[in-house]
């Protein structure tokens, strides 16, 4: 019965590859607890917090040893409540890293690394995928006054044509700024009034405006959306944001946990953001204002090398550009937490070709929706758009108002039977990226003895890895502990020549630092070198 029992879990741990759809908080806890007791010996969970909905924020540690001691990486998942891969991307990366625990490759790994996997910072919202009508919603549970008209939640979804998705409405009008697509009827494009066009539509979430203020669903249920609550740049006011940074239970658990967690030297996201498949170039102005608003010059380059690294390992192309807008994970990561920080979407829509055998032509007009719509007709994906249907509308009478359009979650997800190989491909990134990290070492230890009892002891510091033991930004920051190089001596031993204590802001990748004491006295004493995020090395020295 028990190698039943453990046979269940391990096949519940290793994967999800014969479900159908993506995970709901309570499947996703199951997954996560599966793990735990079948690992027991490199993994571990517990909860955060609580939203105010109800559902837990999770941190999954992966690791062997003190694993407090050793460099890490924080994996954070369902940073956008409607980008559900997100999350499967953080729950398989674990999934499928326990499920080789046992090769050689990956025990030498997680003795030398930690993995902090938030598997779902977004669980209010993303439950609205699994409810009775589909939103596509980013907020939370916490009830809010978007509009500030002094009233909550007061013009939410309506779901007019009855199909359990909140799409769109095109309204036929002379002030109307969208045209249709000429290459694809049932799409809209904004019309090009440098060129002469005309619009014919307006186009609107689809519902009713309750409160009569001229906008719709704006201001329904979902209140903060945590990809905008934190704290470096924050949009303060803005409908989704919070009223003020770190607002929420999740954005504070996390940061807490993080803040404390001296051993990261790396945030890697899941979510719209992309500084992976492109990276974020050096802007010498925004990087040399007092406060600074670009990557350093050499945090540049490191991006540049992950993103090559990444582009490597997941063979990504067409990949859509940057576009943080405030609050978010990624700027929070290297402008706030001073770590590397990176995000990728982990799956866009691919760049669609024309299929000749049914005589479709190359689009005149480029649009996102019109070849998501080719892509997904030439997947045999079904169900992805709801076709236009007029319908009568109380807001606008008597006016053509059709209620249709992309349904919501369709173009951030694949279907989900194509999600595996993407978490096979970000897991391998993410096993790469901790070959690079920094480690310290110190070699060419070398003792001369001198007269009067004394001895010259001198020695390097290295850093082995591939990338430097601090951000550059880091460096700057008086949070993160620096690299310490130590010399503990004992009985009537003394340091005559020479810091006992050496304080470096960091040492680059594959740089080293040489340092000299001398000293008296006889007997051992111990050399300590290093710091959180690269770990840290002693030697014996016999006098």
């Amino acid at each position: 019965m028990r190698k039943l029992m453990l046979t269940a879990m391990l096949c519940w741990a290793a994967g999800t590859i014969s479900a159908q759809d993506y995970s709901n908080a309570t499947e996703q806890a199951g997954r996560l607890n599966a793990l735990v007791k079948a690992y027991p010996q490199t993994s571990s969970l517990r909860s955060l917090a609580k939203t105010n909905g109800g559902k837990d924020i999770w941190l999954l540690t992966i690791g062997t040893g003190k694993i407090e001691n050793k460099p890490a990486i924080a994996v954070i998942g369902g940073v956008e409540g409607n980008h559900l891969l997100g999350t499967e991307l953080a729950i398989g990366f674990a999934e499928q890293l326990l499920k080789a625990s046992g090769t050689d490759s990956i025990k030498n790994l997680l003795a030398r690394t930690t993995y902090y996997v938030f598997p779902n910072m977004s669980p209010d919202a993303m439950e609205q995928y699994f409810s009775k009508l589909r939103t596509g919603r980013t907020g939370n549970a916490t009830l809010t006054d978007d509009d500030r008209d002094g009233k909550t939640d007061e013009d939410g979804w309506e779901d007019l044509d009855g199909d359990g998705k909140i799409t769109f409405l095109r309204i036929e009008s002379v002030t109307g700024d969208y045209k249709v697509h000429p290459d694809d009827a049932r799409v809209l494009i904004k019309a090009d009034i440098s060129k002469g066009e005309k619009g014919k539509y307006k186009l609107v979430s689809e519902g009713t405006d309750n409160d009569k203020d001229g906008q719709f669903n704006e201001d329904g249920e979902g209140g903060i959306a945590f990809n905008k609550n934190l704290t470096y740049n924050h949009k303060t006011f803005a409908p989704g944001a919070g009223d003020y940074p770190a607002s929420e239970k999740e954005t504070r658990a996390m940061l807490d946990f993080l803040y404390d967690a001296f051993n990261v030297y790396a945030v890697v996201s899941f979510g719209s953001n992309n500084n992976l498949s492109n990276p974020i170039a050096y802007n010498p102005q925004a990087a040399a204002q007092r406060i600074v608003a670009g990557l350093l010059e050499p945090d540049a380059k490191v991006n540049g090398m992950v993103s090559d690294l990444y582009n490597k390992v997941t063979g990504t192309k067409d990949a859509p550009r940057n576009n943080t807008t405030g609050g978010d994970v990624l700027s929070w990561g290297y402008f706030h937490y001073g770590r590397y920080s990176f995000s990728t979407p982990g799956w866009w829509v691919p760049k669609t070709r024309p299929d000749t055998a049914k005589k479709e032509k190359a689009f005149t007009v480029e649009d996102v929706t019109a070849n998501y719509l080719r892509w997904a007709a030439q997947q045999g994906i079904a169900n992805a758009f709801t076709e236009w249907k007029t319908i009568q509308h109380p807001d606008f009478p008597g006016q053509k108002v059709e209620v249709g359009g992309v349904d919501p979650y369709a173009m951030m997800n694949p279907p989900y039977k194509i999600v595996e190989p993407v978490v096979k491909k970000h897991t391998d990134f993410l096993v790469k990226l901790a070959s690079h990290q920094p480690e310290i070492d110190v070699v060419n230890l070398k003792t001369e003895k001198l007269a009067n009892g004394l001895t010259r002891v001198s020695l390097d510091v290295v850093n082995k890895g591939g990338l430097s033991t601090h951000s550059k930004l880091g460096e700057r920051s008086y949070f993160i502990k620096k690299v310490k190089v130590a010399v503990q001596t004992s009985g009537k031993q003394e340091v005559v020549g020479g810091k006992k204590i050496h304080l470096l802001n960091s040492i680059d990748a594959n740089g080293s630092e040489s340092f000299s004491w001398v000293i008296k006295g006889t007997g051992k004493l111990v050399i300590e070198a290093g710091c959180p995020t690269a770990g840290s090395k002693s030697i014996e020295v016999t006098l």
